[in-house]
């Protein structure tokens, strides 16, 4: 820490003059520009672990998030282009080391963490015990997808569990009207968030369900951290969602939130907003859909009058002469036999393509064709292998052909043929290669072309 930023920031007591008291007066800026460089060079390198909370992510790709335990929270900003030094899924209520820098944001006053690195560890507490939570209450049939009911199509009154001065409950009565202006609307205030709001939001239920009147409720309140939202996630709440005798929608947070009462609840929305709108039907469809159905009712009616009308003309034509009445009659008879006949036909000609068909389908997979098939296949096989047979056997005898003149290139008896003789010593058997393995006297065998003969040697000649 720099002497100047050590210097005190009030004068001792006692000092005199204008211009000596007003000298340890500091602007805000400075003196938040000392507080900055006081922690910068104290912090510059922390390695930090807790509880993930409100996590963010900017489409700037900015992020940003809290690190908390029981007893603090920090605020933490990791700068676009560190992702590939977060090693895990950051979420919130996990646990997580985060390795950065102290700093200080001016504008608002306030010291936060640079992360360089983030190392997810896994579920923090919040989330082992919404884990836990949700596994009691899932055994208990509280989440069953069987006890969802339907919301009803036109509701006369539906009921809301919020906060009395929350922009949610603002929003949900503007869609709510607009889409539908003659639905009624019960608020049963409660706390969405803090000490005792679990049990405000269950009593409000228990209000709405008791007193009646109303065909929906939808219980709610806008985004925040988990810890804003954890009340929707108490047993309180999700045992009053889960016993309401009427349907329930939970309007909880945004559409990336999630909370036990949404499983409990028999529809989900994504905003509160959202869930007005899926709470009441929309005025300009309902108009639309009865415009349309009112101009089928007139059309059927006009209809209805013309043939009556026709059949009138026809009926008081056949009292004066009945034949235009039966030759309309026959004529109908005729094209309805006619219509018969040609269905008839239609379908024995279907009836005949479909067993043609399957004729079709027999032949193919007959045992007689399976059979046929595979001694075409047999026989092609066989003229393959004996062509494969008859190149190996040719090249076989190629080979033995080309060893054959090596052989009698190689083979001794050649050499003889030509004049050549093969001397060996009758005691040891040994070929006579040097004059010098002979001496006079020697017993020597001869063999030439046609047969051998013995000698012995009477002298050697060098």
């Amino acid at each position: 820490m720099s002497a100047d930023s050590q210097a005190p920031l009030f004068p001792p007591a006692g000092l005199s003059g204008e211009g000596e008291t007003t000298r340890g007066i500091v602007s805000v800026t400075e003196l938040t520009a000392r507080i900055r460089g006081s922690l910068e060079s104290s912090f510059r390198f922390v390695r930090v672990e807790g509880e993930v909370s409100n996590h963010r992510l900017y489409p700037s790709g900015h992020r940003y998030f809290s690190l908390k335990d029981e007893g603090a929270q920090v605020r933490v900003v990791m700068f676009r282009g560190r992702e590939r030094f977060v090693f895990g899924e950051i979420r919130d209520g996990q646990s997580a080391i985060v390795t950065g820098s102290i700093g200080v944001y001016e504008k608002k006053g306030e010291y936060q963490l640079y992360a360089q690195s983030v190392e997810v560890r896994g579920l923090g507490s919040l989330l082992l015990e919404l884990e836990k939570r949700k596994e009691k209450l899932f055994a208990e049939g509280l989440f069953d997808p069987a006890r969802k009911r339907p919301l009803p199509r036109f509701p006369a009154r539906i009921g809301i569990v919020t906060s009395r001065q929350s922009a949610a409950l603002r929003d949900m009565i503007r869609v709510a009207r607009r889409r539908w202006p003659p639905i009624g609307i019960t608020l049963a205030p409660a706390l969405v968030q803090g000490e005792g709001a679990a049990e405000d939001i269950a009593q409000a239920m228990g209000v709405l369900a008791s007193r009646g009147g109303v065909d929906m409720i939808i219980v709610g309140r806008g985004g925040g951290s988990v810890e804003d939202l954890w009340a929707f996630n108490e047993e309180a709440v999700v045992r009053a969602i889960a016993a309401s005798p009427v349907p329930t929608i939970s309007a909880v947070g945004h559409e990336t939130d999630f909370t036990l009462s949404d499983l409990a609840a028999d529809h989900r929305a994504s905003t509160p907003t959202a869930g007005a709108q899926m709470s009441v039907p929309d005025r300009a469809d309902v108009w639309e859909r009865v415009t349309a159905f009112s101009l089928r009712v007139r059309k059927a009616e006009q209809y209805g009058r013309e043939t009556l009308r026709r059949e009138y003309r026809i009926a008081a034509g056949a009292l004066s002469d009945p034949r235009p009445l039966l030759q309309a009659r026959r004529y109908a008879v005729v094209e309805l036999t006619d219509g018969l006949v040609e269905g008839l036909r239609g379908r024995l000609r279907e009836g005949r393509e479909r067993v043609a068909d399957l004729a079709g389908s027999v032949r193919d997979h007959s045992p007689a064709a399976w059979v046929s098939r595979k001694r075409g296949d047999l026989a092609v096989l066989a003229e393959r292998a004996e062509r494969q047979t008859e190149a190996k056997r040719a090249g076989l005898r190629r080979a033995l052909e080309v060893l054959q003149g090596k052989l009698a290139a190689l083979d001794p008896k050649s050499v003889l043929v030509r004049g050549y003789a093969i001397a060996t010593h009758r005691e040891t058997g040994r070929a006579v290669r040097s004059a010098s393995e002979v001496a006079p006297g020697d017993a020597v065998d001869v063999r030439v072309a046609d047969g051998a003969f013995g000698t012995v040697v009477k002298g050697r000649k060098e």
